[in-house]
């Protein structure tokens, strides 16, 4: 019996010595892993052994140091890290296999975790003690002051929120996987994003990065069409290792990529060459070096570049600076923003908005509540920037809130989060940021297209210049898949546009007035066998040019709506805008060149054409008079209406509108018993417009427009085109005289309005 025990002891002993060796060789390992910073890796050793030994005060620490420094489970670290401070020890040996107790630093990662749990009090609670128990000289001494000072920001940002709406961008821009660093064109129809999500061909599907275990970043670009995402692509740059996006120009020409080089950080740029994205290439100038280059953008008119770099000099951590574009197209020496922007913690992502003088960054100092906050700051006349302004909870948390882009009009933002509630790791958001000022600039859109061909020629550009300076603004290349092109315009200039494609061309001065808010100018000019904006079926009247006469036929579709004489009176406008522009053009040709009597014949038949489409108009006021000059009130009840009110030369509805909307949905009502009458009223004011011409164009154009969107709207319900009818179109100029006053908006814009009437 005696021999049985002692048999059983001696395993016993073994067996024991055999499990602490095992326990030593895992505690050394996931030590080691921790020295390397793979957190990630060491986690599941550290999970393992605290489940063997849940009293071990140094293993709670170990499971909540690797979730700190986790991308998303930053918040499990809490339970563990209570339990760590219980018994700690002033004394603690990290490397020792024997030691229980935690060390003195617990009290400061468990004062972040309360922190980025929002719960404020807690954490200054234990910054404290920390600050306490570590003595003056600890080298986190600085990041818990600092952590007070966030806390106290913290507090005053959660009492006063701001006012946004969150929306996920959907399960066709997001994966299970990581999806991150969004950035948008400027008129929001086009994304790029990182993305480590498995490629459609599944030819990165064994390929992994030793760090994290996840796949390589790639690069997708996704398009909207009709208002809707479409689902992304990879893009042709791509590699097996680290591709990320960085940032994008205003023209959409040039994409700003992050590359990891061997553990050297690098911005390339890769440019739009006939639809594709060429090899990227390093930034010039002293932009990259042996540190990191992490981040960078451009501004609108190409001439400044910001980028982040950790290199030597700088003001402490990642810094942000700038490089001005020589004349010889190079970029000059880089020169750190200094502390106006900059400060002794880290900033990043950088991001220039279409303004061109309003720049947003991330930093971890001036008023952060915590990690990363996003700040904006703006740049005056003389160059000196504003004091950064954080810009808010809960769009800034309490963790991180890095690479942060915004709507060319301020009032979205685009970024990357993890919720509890998304598609799987970070998704893309979109936040509405509801009280937001809208920017002051104009964004010119429009659609190219060439009438017989399949696709957009690739010669198709639109050219802008200064008509002031004559220098050249930009060369801009409309998208291939639909013709688009969007162009940012700053407020009181003059600018000499030329579209071309195929061959034709048509310019264009557009004149931006000094305006306050943010607007939209859409073009819709026809050229012979090239079209620019958005064509319908119910095509305006046009003359043919040619040098054998002038075809003054009208060729509109009536197949799909009844028209009254009120409507015939508006064509009858249109025709003689464009004979006259026709005139105008003629001769100023004329004026440059040897006239032929040919030459002044036509002129003289545009002229006799013009006369009389104006008798013919002035007999069709004569007989509707009534129309013409008063609100028309169709017969039998109106069931739905809808009014908006427009800036400065803008004519599209809110089709988000709520009252637009309810009309819609009492439409759809109406549908199912008859037919839907629709009236449309219009009004421009005596403001002059050089964009449309003139006033009465404009007012025209809103009616043209109002009936287009309603259209569109009504067959979206799936009312059919037979079942609608456009009873009366309406436009005209009212309001007072103009007297140069273009800011006393409260005295012009109640005349600029379209009304709609659903009977």
């Amino acid at each position: 019996m005696k021999k049985i025990l002692l048999f059983i002891t001696l395993v016993s002993v073994l067996f024991n010595a055999s499990a602490q060796e095992k326990f030593n060789q895992q505690f050394l390992e996931a030590n080691t892993l921790i020295e390397e910073n793979q957190y990630n890796v060491a986690l599941p050793i550290w999970l393992k052994l605290q489940a063997e030994q849940p009293d071990n005060f140094n293993l709670n620490y170990k499971v909540g140091l690797c979730y700190m420094h986790s991308a998303n489970d930053k918040a499990k670290a809490l339970n563990y890290l209570v339990k760590a401070v219980q018994n700690t020890s002033r004394n603690y040996d990290p490397f020792s296999t024997s030691e229980k107790k935690s060390p003195i630093k617990s009290y400061f990662y468990l004062a972040r975790a309360y922190h980025i749990h929002n719960e404020i009090n807690n954490a200054m609670l234990n910054y404290n003690s920390f600050i306490e128990k570590a003595g003056k000289k600890h080298f986190l001494i600085d990041d818990a002051n600092h952590g007070i000072e966030q806390c106290k920001y913290a507090k005053i940002a959660i009492a006063n929120p701001v006012n946004i709406k969150v929306t996920n961008m959907g399960e066709i821009i997001n994966s299970p996987y990581q999806d991150y660093s969004p950035i948008l064109s400027v008129d929001e129809s086009t994304m790029y994003f990182t993305s480590k999500r498995i490629r459609k061909d599944s030819s990165n599907y064994y390929i992994k990065n030793i760090d994290d275990g996840k796949h390589y970043e790639d690069i997708y670009v996704a398009h909207k069409y009709d208002g809707k995402w479409h689902e992304p692509e990879l893009i042709g740059i791509n590699t097996e290792g680290h591709e990320a996006t960085v940032n994008i120009s205003a023209d959409g020409q040039t994409l700003f990529i992050y590359k990891d080089d061997n553990g050297d950080g690098n911005i390339y740029i890769s440019k739009m060459e006939d639809e594709e994205w060429t090899t990227p290439f390093k930034l010039g100038s002293d932009i990259n070096q042996e540190s990191y280059e992490t981040h960078a953008h451009i501004t609108p008119d190409g001439n400044f570049l910001y980028f982040v770099s950790d290199r030597k000099g700088g003001l402490g951590g990642k810094d942000i600076y700038m490089c001005k574009k020589l004349p010889n197209g190079e970029w000059a020496k880089a020169q750190n923003m200094g502390p106006s922007i900059n400060t002794k913690y880290d900033e990043d992502g950088i991001f220039a908005h279409p303004d061109g003088k309003t720049i947003y960054f991330s930093s971890k100092g001036h008023t952060s509540i915590g990690g990363f906050d996003i700040f904006s700051s703006i740049k005056d006349d003389a160059g000196n920037w504003s004091k950064p302004e954080n810009i808010g909870y809960p769009v800034n948390s309490t963790d991180d809130d890095v690479f942060f882009v915004t709507s060319a009009d301020g009032k979205r933002g685009y970024y990357s989060s993890f919720k509890e509630d998304g598609y799987g790791d970070h998704d893309i958001y979109q936040i509405s940021l509801e009280d937001a000022d809208e920017k002051p600039v104009t964004l010119l859109t429009g659609i190219i297209k060439v009438i017989g061909e399949p696709e957009l020629p690739n010669d198709a550009q639109v050219v802008v210049t200064d008509n002031e300076t004559g220098n050249l603004v930009g060369i801009y290349k409309p998208r291939k898949k639909d013709g688009k092109f969007s162009i940012i315009l700053n407020p009181g200039n003059d600018y000499h546009i030329v579209y071309s494609a195929a061959g034709f061309s048509q310019e264009e001065d557009l004149y931006i007035p000094p305006i306050s808010a943010y607007q939209e100018i859409n073009r819709g000019i026809d050229l012979q066998d090239v079209v620019f904006g958005n064509p319908s079926n119910d095509t305006i009247p046009v003359i043919a040019n040619t040098n054998t006469g002038v075809d003054t036929t009208k060729t509109p579709d009536n197949s799909n709506w009844n028209y009254d004489d009120n409507s015939e009176l508006e064509k009858l406008k249109a025709i003689i805008e464009s004979l006259n522009e026709q005139i105008a053009d003629l001769k100023e040709r004329l004026a440059n060149a040897a006239t032929t009597s040919n030459d002044n014949d036509r002129v003289a038949s545009l002229e006799g054409i013009i006369q009389d489409l104006k008798d013919q108009i002035a007999e069709m006021n004569k007989a509707n008079i009534d129309k013409v000059n008063t609100t028309y009130t169709p017969s039998g009840d109106v069931i739905a209406s809808y009014q908006e009110y427009f800036n400065y030369n803008r004519k599209e509805i809110n089709v988000s509108n709520g009252k637009y909307v309810e009309m819609i949905t009492k439409a759809l009502e109406k549908s199912k018993t008859g037919k839907i009458i629709v009236d449309i009223e219009s009004s421009a004011s005596k403001v002059p417009t050089k964009t449309f011409g003139t006033n009465s164009t404009l007012a025209y154009k809103r009616a043209q427009s109002a009936k287009e969107t309603l259209l569109k709207s009504l067959k979206a319900k799936g009312i059919s085109t037979e079942n609608i009818t456009i009873n009366n179109i309406s436009s005209n100029v009212n309001g007072p005289k103009y007297n140069g006053d273009y800011q006393n908006s409260g005295l012009y814009e109640k005349f600029q309005f379209v009304l709609i009437k659903i009977r």
